[in-house]
């Protein structure tokens, strides 16, 4: 899925169910590989 445009809405509302859900996610980034992104659920 790289080199994929988008508008900016997945993270949006990815963070808008996180915070109902009382989950959370990070971010790993090292310039020019790309980003990780991981989500934590409350079981």
């Amino acid at each position: 899925m790289q080199d994929e445009d988008g508008i900016g809405i997945g993270l949006y509302l990815t963070r808008e169910i996180l915070s109902r859900e009382e989950g959370y996610i990070t971010v790993q980034s090292e310039y020019g590989k790309g980003s990780t992104f991981t989500i934590y659920l409350k079981r």
